[in-house]
């Protein structure tokens, strides 16, 4: 009896230390998932100082003038055929995929005064209006940050024109959608009363005819677009942009 015992005690403790490791793992993942939040949640314009830097060092020999800039996060990043989407226009696209408004603002100076552009094509508020826990912000709190920018842009550049392309509805961020539709309905009833910029609205292009997201213009990931999704997002672009035209 006391051999049998004595045989089951290290299974006892191999299952103790199998138990502890997963544990461990689970708490590590945890925090891991805690860290990333805070990262991605977070504003912290200096996360971007990388992305900034290179945008300078990609004209380092002469920021192109009086042309139309696309400033904003991965939506413009990743449209890789902006230039061809939207020719005969001469377009500069400086995309920065994760940043915020608050980002723009911070590296304002930097990344859209050197360009002077004639006009300014921006997506900016996507990834305030996120659905991240504890960081995402409602519609009004983004739209004073654009006001904030689009008046940051009148102030010193007075004669640039402004197009504001609205915050795309995505399936992944499906659960804060009706913050993002206010934040668009108050950006195009800004832009109605004010004149201080032109809203371009996309949802027709890419809702479904009874007005749901269609999930078919989208990346494996749920946020971004696939090659028919851009197609889509592109022709509401350059319909927008009618005056440049």
């Amino acid at each position: 009896m006391a051999r049998s015992s004595h045989r089951r005690c290290p299974r006892r403790l191999t299952v103790v230390a199998v138990s502890w490791v997963i544990g461990a793992a689970a708490a590590l993942c945890a925090i891991g998932g805690l860290v990333m939040l805070w990262w991605f949640g977070r504003d912290d314009p200096r996360q971007y100082e990388g992305q900034v830097d290179a945008v300078e060092k990609r004209f380092a020999d002469g920021h192109p003038q009086g042309g139309v800039l696309l400033s904003g996060s991965s939506f413009f990043e990743y449209w890789e055929d902006s230039t061809a989407d939207l020719a005969p226009l001469h377009t500069t696209n400086i995309g920065i995929g994760g940043t915020k408004v608050a980002d723009h603002l911070a590296h304002f100076d930097r990344m859209v005064v050197p360009f002077h552009p004639r006009a300014l094509v921006l997506y900016i508020g996507s990834n305030d209006i996120s659905g991240i826990p504890l960081f995402t912000k409602s519609a009004q709190e983004t739209v004073s940050l654009i006001d904030e920018y689009i008046a940051r842009v009148r102030a010193e550049l007075p004669d640039t024109r402004i197009y504001y392309v609205a915050i795309t509805e995505a399936p992944s961020r499906a659960r804060v959608r009706d913050e993002i539709r206010a934040a668009n309905r108050m950006l195009a009833e800004r832009a109605e009363r004010s004149g201080d910029f032109v809203f371009i609205d996309t949802a027709p292009a890419l809702l479904t005819a009874d007005g749901s997201i269609d999930g078919s213009l989208f990346r494996a990931d749920r946020l971004h677009f696939n090659e028919k999704g851009y197609a889509r997002f592109a022709a509401a672009v350059r319909a927008g942009l009618a005056p440049e035209y």
